[in-house]
């Protein structure tokens, strides 16, 4: 192209989507989208409560200021959750869709406010709804979602502090912060880089006349919101910072065994797990950044001031896990809150982008027939951002509807092994064997039997899905493993448990001659129906001796 078609093309630019600029059309998109999943969750979602989820329902279940490995925030949104819709998949799991859409209209207000156009806000939000790990995230209920909605509502407000001369954008950014720590500890990362932002671009703010105070007020807000957690583990021996210190390997956490040498693997892993979860939007986030930053630095608002402050509030979560990769193996979800924060960038690129490719379709479709090849796989033009926006729609959409019906995509030649089916379908068809064994106690055997499981998880999962929702025992701690939450309860806690001695049980793991030193007899069964992790037996315990045959 020459110079004057590029001139031309860039006279014709600004005008892709305009209707994406109304706020109306993004609460649009933000509610139709979670009334679906709501919809789903409720009437067609065939899979049980995964392990971790149906922990945090144990946890719902006995309220607490704080837990073992996290914050109370989890537990305490499945408590409010399920005493409005009930015990059931829908009430544990709503918390997710929920917090989904408050992550989606967060992004979508930082976007419309710090990138300079506010077109940026409904694809920021897209953004989040296409991604396969949020998609994922907003059916799932872990601690990951809410903590994400959280974190952006926390990083719209410091930016709407800075530049927007906000009074009660501070209170909210100090509330958001503390109900995030709530949900996850690194949710106090923001804050270096907050801090780092705002000394560096001190001359280019906006802040109210009583930015001091309003600041003082929002710490303290943080600081309350993280005092349930500080108030537990101060009561109960600080057991969270001995599970962190675990995660680590590293001396005085709670795992039995040291770790091994360092392995190159995990920081390697580490950075591919980030670029597989980035797909097509980090590739948009990487041209809007780059674009941000090449505009000319006339506006103390405008987007390239917008991209300083995005890449320094997602900056500290990143190099945090990366230090973390060189002392332990991570996992891959654990920076997403660094990958939700870029997402206005991918925005700005995407709605910057798109107007050129549409000009540049314009001006192709003025030449005369037959039209020269103007792309590099199609006649018609193609640019970098268009390919990435069509990949990212495509890998949205075929992912969005797949994990809906996982089983059937296991069933195809060759996906099945990459399928986690069992992990996401074993629970129930666990629980009914397990309570057609309890049955056979029940006939065969002298006391009402119990359940013993060696993972936290199972033991879960079996007190959620098994009839009556009973008392359910881990094992863990006792046989070499880690702690957990279920030692700190009293009635949880085998060591403690009152009521047990003389009775038979079902036992889910460890092997036989673990179990045989507090049993007078033990018998193998094999492993459960639906089973999907190898090495975990169940069996038949007779006349519970306690522990260590006390």
């Amino acid at each position: 192209m020459t110079r004057s078609e590029t001139k031309h093309i860039h006279a014709r630019a600004g005008t892709w989507a305009t209707w994406s600029g109304s706020w109306a059309v993004v609460v649009a998109l933000v509610l139709l989208a979670t009334i679906a999943r709501l919809v789903y969750l409720a009437w067609f979602n065939p899979y049980p409560l995964i392990e971790d989820e149906a922990h945090y329902w144990e946890w719902s279940r006995r309220p607490e200021w704080s837990y073992y490995s996290k914050g109370p925030g989890i537990a305490w949104a499945i408590a409010a959750s399920v005493k409005l819709l009930g015990t059931g998949e829908l009430g544990v799991r709503a918390p997710a869709a929920i917090a989904g859409a408050i992550a989606a209209l967060a992004l979508a207000g930082l976007a419309r406010d710090s990138m300079g156009d506010t077109r940026s806000g409904f694809f920021a939000a897209m953004c989040l709804l296409l991604a396969p790990v949020f998609q994922a995230l907003s059916l799932l209920s872990t601690i990951d979602m809410p903590y994400v909605a959280c974190w952006m509502l926390a990083v719209w407000a410091a930016w709407r502090c800075l530049h927007r001369a906000g009074s009660w954008s501070w209170a909210g950014l100090g509330a958001a912060i503390g109900a995030a720590a709530l949900f996850k500890y690194t949710a106090l990362l923001l804050v270096p880089g907050l801090i780092v932002y705002a000394l560096a671009r001190r001359g280019r703010l906006r802040l109210h006349p009583s930015a001091r105070a309003m600041l003082a007020g929002a710490i303290t807000l943080a600081l309350l919101g993280m005092a349930p957690v500080v108030i537990w583990n101060a009561q109960h021996g600080w057991p969270t910072v001995h599970h962190l210190l675990g995660h680590l390997g590293v001396k005085g956490g709670d795992m039995p065994e040291a770790r091994g040498a360092y392995s190159p693997l995990w920081t390697l892993t580490f950075l591919a797990s980030q670029i597989g979860l980035a797909g097509a939007v980090g590739v948009l986030a990487v041209i809007g950044g780059v674009r941000a930053l090449r505009e000319p630095d006339v506006a103390p608002d405008g987007p390239r001031e917008g991209a300083v402050f995005l890449l320094l509030a997602a900056a500290p979560i990143f190099v945090f896990y990366l230090a973390v990769s060189f002392v332990s193996e991570g996992e891959a979800n654990w920076a997403i809150a660094g990958h939700a924060t870029l997402f206005p960038l991918a925005a700005l690129g995407l709605v910057r982008g798109m107007d050129r490719f549409t000009a540049l379709m314009a001006r192709w479709r003025e030449l005369p027939e037959p039209r020269p090849r103007w792309g590099f796989l199609l006649r018609r033009p193609e640019t970098a951002t268009q390919v990435a926006w069509h990949v990212a729609i495509g890998i949205g959409l075929v992912a969005g509807i797949g994990m809906l019906r996982p089983d059937w995509a296991s069933g195809l030649p060759g996906l099945g092994r990459f399928v986690p089916v069992g992990r996401l379908t074993g629970a129930t068809s666990g629980a009914a064997h397990v309570s057609e064994l309890l049955g056979s106690l029940r006939e065969h055997a002298t006391g009402e039997p119990f359940v013993i499981s060696q993972h936290y998880g199972r033991a879960s999962q079996m007190a959620f899905y098994l009839p009556g929702r009973p008392t359910v025992y881990c094992s863990s701690s006792l046989m070499g493993g880690r702690r957990c939450q279920y030692d700190l309860w009293a009635e949880t806690d085998l060591r403690r448990a009152k009521g047990l001695v003389g009775r038979p049980a079902v036992l889910l793991g460890a092997t036989r001659e673990q179990w045989a030193a507090w049993f007078e007899r033990v018998e193998d069964i094999g492993e459960l129906r639906g089973e999907h992790k190898r090495g975990r037996p169940a069996f038949l315990g007779y006349g519970f001796k306690g522990i260590g045959g006390s």
